[in-house]
């Protein structure tokens, strides 16, 4: 990983499986009173998508703000001992991966930073989004030492791209016939 994706780097998107069951844990704290969560048709945890049961956290690496907060009761801390089932990943400003790590928890950029031996991830949020004592400095030496870049997902769009691209290289087709994939190609 080198200093010119460190310095594209604008998000970092977390994504780690929910078990309703075991962990995480969601406490929420208003007003001063303390109560832990549990999940059911009345609540469902900020950020999970319910097609993966994934919880799925877009973070600002600047602000220290989760995109799309939905919880506006007070302050929620999730404490989630993930181990090595995670996905982490930086985008750069327009949210394209750069760098990606799978597995432990990358603490040296996420709470609880040192000690979390990169079990866990523990968050507190405010109302508003932000992260509770996020970091100014970020450092990012555990995607320096573990991180990859991220394999592209491949979907049918790409797909039918990849066969585009093949078609037109063919020698087989006339110029006419690879004018019009060449339209069709800038439909994606």
């Amino acid at each position: 990983m080198n200093e010119e994706i460190i310095n594209q780097a604008r998000y970092i998107c977390v994504s780690i499986p929910y078990d309703k069951d075991d962990e995480p844990r969601l406490i929420s704290f208003d007003d001063g009173l303390m109560t832990e969560l549990e999940c059911d048709d009345d609540f469902t945890p900020p950020t999970l998508n319910p097609d993966t049961q994934l919880l799925e956290y877009v973070i600002d690496l600047k602000t220290g703000k989760v995109e799309n907060w939905n919880y506006e009761e007070g302050y929620l801390r999730m404490w989630a001992k993930v181990c090595d089932s995670g996905t982490y990943t930086l985008l750069d400003a327009e949210k394209k991966p750069l760098w990606q790590i799978r597995g432990y928890v990358p603490n040296s950029i996420l709470p609880p930073y040192e000690k979390g031996f990169g079990d866990y991830l523990e968050l507190a949020v405010n109302h508003d989004g932000t992260i509770c004592e996020w970091r100014e400095n970020l450092d990012f030496k555990d995607f320096v030492e573990n991180g990859k870049a991220p394999k592209p997902v491949k979907t049918y769009k790409w797909h039918r791209v990849e066969d585009i691209v093949r078609s037109i290289m063919s020698k087989k087709l006339s110029e006419e016939e690879k004018e019009k994939l060449k339209e069709e190609l800038k439909k994606f």
